[in-house]
């Protein structure tokens, strides 16, 4: 089982405080700046830092399908080296801001020395065929049915779409939807992913409904719970073999 938050919004401290109370490890992907929220501070990002996994989520927060190549690959560059530099240590971890990507910006992030990188694409619990393009299980918040089934049709997420009526029952509850990712992992093996915005959580005061999720999760004591850096690594060590049957939670 492996967590992401998105964007390094302030309230991330909080998510970030839930972890620790059930030791749970993270990702949490952080820009450097975002011009529709506010991001962390120095030293709250340090904070965070010290317990979890940071993720590159470019400089500005910019969907990289809708600016120039040349700047895309500025965003991911820089945002890479400015996030090392902060750390001390390799990022290998990256998220497409709002989920956006393509072939080119792929390439372009491999490129940068990432080992993989999340996309936006939900009701996914199975071993990527490529890291570069790992989707997701759930995302924490109440998607409507049309909206996933969407979503997933524009995103030519085809097989989401499918497990969205097989597996995840059209669920639009999340915290039901992500059950349904744990137990389908738990029988059959594959990765279950819960991603979030911590802003979106305490809008929606739902922090204590993320609070029973990840109460819930230590029960399930099976699964192994590692950042998405740790899978990534994971991923780069089987692709010379020919067994992808791991779970990951």
């Amino acid at each position: 089982m492996t967590i992401s938050v998105d964007d390094g919004h302030p309230s991330d401290l909080r998510t970030a405080d839930l972890l620790a109370k059930y030791g749970l490890p993270a990702t949490f992907y952080v820009p450097a700046r975002n011009p529709e929220q506010p991001v962390l501070s120095s030293s709250e990002l340090r904070q965070l830092s010290q317990q979890f996994e940071l993720g590159g989520h470019t400089m500005n927060h910019v969907p990289l399908n809708s600016v120039p190549e040349d700047r895309a690959r500025q965003e991911v560059a820089e945002g890479k080296a400015w996030l090392e530099d902060f750390v001390g240590k390799p990022v290998v971890s990256f998220c497409y801001p709002r989920g956006k990507h393509n072939p080119q910006i792929v390439a372009m992030v491999k490129q940068a020395g990432f080992l993989g990188a999340r996309t936006c694409f939900l009701n996914r619990h199975d071993f990527p065929d490529d890291p570069f393009t790992w989707g997701v299980s759930t995302q924490a918040y109440n998607h409507t049915r049309v909206v996933q089934i969407r979503h997933a049709l524009l995103e030519r997420n085809f097989r989401g779409a499918l497990n969205f009526v097989l597996i995840y029952k059209g669920t639009t509850d999340w915290a039901t939807h992500f059950q349904h990712a744990l137990d389908r992992v738990q029988a059959q093996g594959g990765v279950a992913h819960l991603y979030l915005h911590s802003w979106e959580i305490d809008k929606y005061n739902d922090w204590q409904k993320l609070e029973s999720v990840f109460r819930a999760i230590p029960q399930a004591s099976e699964l192994k719970r590692i950042t998405n850096g740790e899978f990534f690594a994971l991923c780069a060590g089987l692709r010379d073999t020919s067994n992808p049957q791991i779970a990951v939670a």
